[in-house]
């Protein structure tokens, strides 16, 4: 008696994006795009020399040098393609990339943005409580702020754009982790 073989075929990843799975990551999905197009717009804002967010220090009223202009300018445009991303993630047609790469965008948004809002949190309570009066970077107060007593506006501004941070983070954790489940090969 000889055996048959069947002939096997490889599973293949989706190519296109579905809804997200539930309504909170397809809230989620919304949530980073609103997030990435207001800091794109805060970004390019800044390049023109706008200062609202950024406090009222002194290395505020110097202006904007040459070098955080194309800073600006460039965050700007990687927060418009975050918000390409996250609509993506949320619902949209044939993706125009190779999945891997849209992936590899979207852990990196949600991984760097978390890092960055959450360092500074800790970074600030550390300093603010006088733990680590350098906080985690050791730098002190007048370092961070271009001054030794920045004011009240200055201090939250730099909280909130923190905690900012940590927000977009994981609005796209959420969003990718629905698109995940939705997409998940079983």
């Amino acid at each position: 008696m000889t055996s048959q073989t069947r002939p096997t075929t490889a599973r293949t990843l989706p190519t296109t994006v579905r809804p997200a799975t539930t309504p909170l990551a397809a809230a989620a999905a919304k949530g980073a795009v609103a997030w990435s197009l207001l800091f794109g717009v805060f970004h390019f804002y800044w390049a023109l020399g706008g200062s609202l967010g950024l406090g009222d220090g002194a290395q505020v009223e110097a202006g904007l040098s040459g070098g955080m202009l194309a800073y600006d300018l460039v965050v700007a445009v990687l927060c418009f393609v975050g918000a390409w991303v996250a609509y993506a993630l949320g619902r949209a047609p044939q993706l125009p990339l190779p999945r891997w790469m849209f992936l590899t965008m979207a852990w990196t948004a949600a991984l760097a943005l978390v890092a960055r809002g959450g360092i500074g949190v800790v970074d600030d309570i550390l300093r603010s409580t006088d733990v680590l009066a350098g906080g985690l970077s050791g730098m002190p107060v007048e370092d961070v702020y271009g001054e030794p007593h920045p004011s009240s506006y200055t201090m939250w501004s730099m909280r909130v754009v923190d905690g900012f941070f940590v927000l977009g983070g994981l609005l796209f954790a959420t969003a990718l982790r629905g698109y995940l489940r939705k997409t998940a090969t079983s």
